[in-house]
């Protein structure tokens, strides 16, 4: 904050200080002499002046940004300076800096377009004091030159803002005019951004016959290499914190894949494969991890130099090809041998391709390899889940290049010919490297899942089914991401798609008075997707569990966790709005103009909401209390912010919305405690000593590990008839949702005594199970 802005904030708060210590004296000594109305209409002025949002003004740093802005403009002087003196690689570096402002002054539009709305609802809210107090301003000076004061920053705010506005307009409108003057500039040195359109001097049947000397191929790859973007410029000028970042990834990868490999197997006992000081498992953890770093390579740097993207994909599959040298086939072998063999040839002859007849129709040759090798590989692998699966898409792409290839090079456009051959060849490496990439972290975490159910460790908590099928959609959504941007550099056209890509996500949308942009929309939407997801699995992570499922003994323990939920949700919905960029204020004005509509449209839903609050704190059960609740009996297995989850005897989920919970006639079985009295009744036969038949009914009883001994068991009787004696069996069990399983043990216990006393025997009604009143 400026000295100047923070002088008058003190100074303005130091008037509003005086003005109520001085009407507070003549509220004192006038107070017969001034109305209640005037004394009233005071209070409020001094309310209203408060509220006023003086600190956001203060909080608007103009001078700062009229700095950033004033060199960006020094740097848009500097390139339109270009002379015939100025070297390739500052003008390459000029061209991706000239982008990078352009991006950056976008972003302080917006912002400056954020900053006038909070202005100008501060400056409205001065207006209407002024309007409202009109007579207490004109009778009172001092407030009076208070609020023109403030009135007058404001403005001042606002005129300063409006200038630094121009400014950027100003600029982006001129940046398409010293992006186009550094592309030509660029062009001179034959390193022209649009070099996919340069055109060679013949068609191929009047392209030159001469023989190929050492100078043409080392002229060739000079030029070549230079087309493909400056190498140096990438190393020496671009920023080393997202590389620095994606480092840190890959060690932790490998200290991750690491612990997997040998503490795991450690741990389990297996001696025999922890051999840490073998070089070839040392070796294969660490390929892994330069699999991992150059896979992921591209999203460090969008704008990559194309001899560093083949250079990276050959890598990647010398590497996949020994770590699956073991479990390939002889065939599969054959034919990943050759795969490397035409990739290495493309790339080499590309690199050295000139406009000469013969190294042409070596290329020409080699896009006919490719079409019959992505054919023949998609005709004789059909499953998707085989190794070497060649997708529809990825299909149609490498034969669209290919004939694109062959096509540009007939006609002389050499250049244009040697981006698609290396698109074409890249795209086919791609689709083979990056699904062994996917199918490697996809083993990983089913190693780390192996692991952690031998030592109940963290990842034990979770399904691994869903977990596999989240995590594939995740890989899924990355491998697309680095292949458009892998594609996109080698057809040369990155640079077009960051700048669309940056006007679409970041260029200001309004809908009203709401202005948004569709990045910051994403971004909202992303995190209310893992708050979602954080909310219904907060349990789980706190408490624990096993295969998505929470443990046993949890009944104390997630009674206060609706609430916990709720707060997730609601921390989520507020940071999903303020990086939509829309302030509390207008939510306000949204959520009041909807209440009368929600709360006519949602009136069960805010009442099951409602319910559920009362419930938490009410606590009339719990999780893992057993309850009925009209026709439903059962055990509770969640408290719900909305809704309820009952299980009940047969293993059904009853979802029973809060509401009904908290209004209905609830029978809580275990509120006092967990254990419970169970009775049933049986018929023995008249011919059974009653007092032997007792004996052998408390020893089935007693025998049943649900039975609480300590507190007895009961035999009464409750009938006799002409054949048969009934007789009440009670006893305490050590739950109520255990009453079915101990009246089995019971009556097979009873079942095989009377068989062998060849007596008669029969169960007459269902377990009754009354709550403890002790």
């Amino acid at each position: 904050m400026d000295n100047r802005a923070m002088k008058k904030l003190l100074i303005f708060l130091s008037f509003l200080l005086h003005i109520g210590s001085a009407y507070s004296q003549d509220s004192v000594s006038t107070s017969a002499t001034v109305p209640d109305s005037l004394s009233d209409h005071l209070e409020a002025l001094r309310t209203g002046m408060k509220n006023l949002n003086v600190e956001y003004i203060t909080n608007i740093r103009a001078k700062e940004i009229a700095a950033v802005v004033s060199k960006i403009e020094d740097n848009y002087r500097k390139y339109a300076g270009i002379s015939d003196s100025t070297s390739l690689d500052s003008l390459q570096k000029w061209h991706q800096d000239a982008a990078a402002e352009v991006v950056r002054l976008r972003s302080m539009e917006h912002t400056i377009n954020n900053y006038n709305q909070g202005l100008i609802s501060t400056r409205d809210k001065f207006h209407e004091l002024k309007r409202k107090y009109e007579p207490i301003l004109l009778a009172n000076p001092l407030i009076n030159n208070t609020l023109n004061h403030s009135e007058r920053e404001v403005n001042a705010k606002m005129d300063s803002l409006h200038t630094i506005e121009l400014k950027i307009k100003k600029m982006i409108s001129e940046s398409p005019a010293i992006t186009a003057d550094i592309n030509e500039a660029i062009t001179s040195y034959g390193v022209s951004d649009e070099s996919q359109t340069a055109k060679t001097k013949s068609s191929l049947w009047r392209a030159h016959t001469q023989g190929i000397t050492k100078n043409d191929i080392v002229n060739s790859i000079k030029q070549n290499y230079a087309s493909t973007r400056s190498l140096n410029l990438y190393v020496n000028h671009t920023d080393w914190g997202s590389r620095i970042l994606l480092i840190v990834l890959t060690l932790a990868y490998i200290y991750w894949i690491f612990n997997i490999e040998f503490v795991s197997r450690k741990a389990v006992g297996d001696r025999k494969r922890i051999a840490v000081t073998n070089p070839w498992k040392l070796l294969r953890i660490l390929g892994k991890g330069i699999i991992f770093l150059l896979t992921l390579l591209p999203l460090v740097k969008f704008i990559t130099p194309t001899f560093l993207i083949q250079a990276s994909q050959l890598v990647i599959m010398i590497l996949f090809s020994l770590l699956l040298l073991d479990k390939l086939s002889k065939t599969q072998r054959k034919m990943l041998a050759f795969i490397f063999l035409f990739y290495s040839l493309v790339v080499i002859a590309n690199l050295i391709v000139n406009d000469g007849l013969f190294l042409r129709g070596v290329c020409i040759l080699f896009n006919l390899i490719a079409l019959a090798l992505v054919i023949y590989t998609k005709k004789k692998i059909r499953n998707p889940e085989s190794p070497g699966y060649i997708g529809t898409f990825v299909y149609l792409l490498v034969i669209i290049l290919s004939i694109l290839a062959i096509v540009s090079n007939t006609l002389g456009y050499v250049d244009l010919a040697r981006s698609f051959s290396v698109a074409c060849a890249v795209a086919f490496a791609q689709s083979f490297t990056l699904q062994f990439f996917t199918e490697m972290i996809r083993r990983d975490v089913r190693n780390q899942f192996k692991k952690d159910r031998i030592q109940s460790g963290f990842w034990s908590r979770f399904n691994e089914q869903r977990t596999i099928k989240v995590l594939s959609d995740i890989l899924r959504m990355l491998c697309i991401i680095v292949a458009i941007i892998v594609f996109a550099n080698n057809l040369q056209f990155i640079e077009r798609l960051l700048t669309s890509s940056d006007l679409f996500f970041n260029k200001v949308r309004k809908i009203g008075n709401l202005s948004f942009t569709i990045g910051n929309m994403g971004i909202a939407v992303l995190l209310l997707l893992v708050t979602n997801w954080l909310q219904k699995n907060i349990s789980l992570l706190i408490l624990g569990g096993e295969n998505g499922k929470l443990n046993k003994d949890y009944n104390q323990k997630l009674t206060l966790f609706p609430l916990f939920r709720l707060a997730i949700i609601l921390i989520g919905f507020f940071f999903a709005i303020s990086a939509l960029g829309m302030s509390l204020d207008k939510l306000t004005v949204v959520i009041g103009a909807l209440s009368v509509g929600i709360g006519l449209g949602m009136q069960n839903i805010i009442n099951n909401f409602v319910s559920g609050i009362i419930l938490v704190f009410d606590k009339p059960f719990r999780v893992g209390d057993q309850i009925e609740l009209a026709d439903k009996k059962g055990r509770v297995k969640e408290i719900g912010i909305r809704a309820s989850v009952l299980q009940t005897g047969d293993g059904a989920d009853v979802i029973i919305p809060n509401g009904d919970l908290l209004s209905g006639r609830l029978v809580n079985w275990t509120l006092s405690q967990d254990y419970s009295r169970t009775s049933f009744t049986i018929q023995v036969d008249r011919r059974v000593d009653l007092a032997q038949a007792t004996s052998w009914i408390a020893e089935a009883m007693e025998s049943s590990p649900y039975c609480l001994r300590d507190l007895g068991t009961n035999v009464s009787v409750q009938d006799v008839s002409e054949d048969m004696i009934y007789l009440n069996l009670g006893c305490w069990i050590n739950a109520a949702a255990n009453a079915g399983p101990f009246r089995n043990d019971v009556l097979k216990a009873l079942y095989q005594k009377f068989e062998e006393q060849k007596l008669n025997f029969y169960s007459v009604s269902t377990a009754k199970t009354i709550i403890n009143t002790k």
